[in-house]
């Protein structure tokens, strides 16, 4: 039998959150899920809160960081938004799901999901960014895309690849437009705000 390693157990940890919920974590049912002993499990992780910690961080790096960095080879910004939406139309969104689910009754999976949250948006926003564009106003952007983006996760998670792609171009034509509209009205250096009279 092959042996298993750290990131097998922290696969199926995934697998057993997207399908239950985190309180499918446990010692027990993870050894079910391998056919293995405590003891492999105690070989790679001291103890079930390393686990967590661990498992979350691989949830980050398969989810946000993977992405990202398949993206950045793409070159120009538009060639890396086509890269970066090509690669999270594949991504599990129910594992995304289950994670906020968590999220909302566990802090330190909240700390996680507030910072990867922050890292898409980031990266999102140097994705609009263009010259002529003040910083305020990609951030913008990629507040709203990020918004749309969960949003459609959390209402249609069973979308068909051809509905994904159809939602998509919509949002990305409501972006341009908005993009457009912004460029008019807010010249380099504003931040976009209404002043208060």
């Amino acid at each position: 039998m092959a042996r298993t390693s750290r990131n097998d157990w922290l696969d199926q940890g995934l697998d057993a959150l997207r399908d239950g919920g985190e309180g499918a974590l446990t010692i027990d049912g993870l050894c079910a899920r391998l056919g293995r002993t405590k003891g492999s499990f105690y070989h790679h992780f001291q103890d079930m809160a390393a686990f967590l910690e661990a498992l979350l961080a691989r949830w980050e790096e398969r989810q946000t960081s993977a992405p990202i960095h398949h993206a950045e080879a793409g070159g120009a910004p538009e060639r890396r938004r086509e890269r970066l939406s090509a690669v999270v139309r594949s991504l599990d969104v129910r594992l995304d799901l289950a994670v906020r689910a968590w999220a909302l009754r566990d802090e330190r999976a909240a700390a996680v999901l507030r910072r990867v949250d922050a890292r898409r948006i980031d990266y999102l926003a140097s994705l609009h960014a263009a010259p002529g564009r003040a910083r305020d106003a990609a951030l913008l952007l990629a507040r709203l895309e990020y918004a749309a983006f969960i949003g459609a996760q959390q209402l249609f998670p069973d979308l068909s690849a051809e509905s994904s792609r159809a939602l998509e171009q919509s949002l990305d034509r409501a972006l341009e437009l908005l993009a457009q509209d912004q460029q008019a009205t807010c010249p380099e250096g504003t931040t976009g705000r209404r002043r208060a009279r």
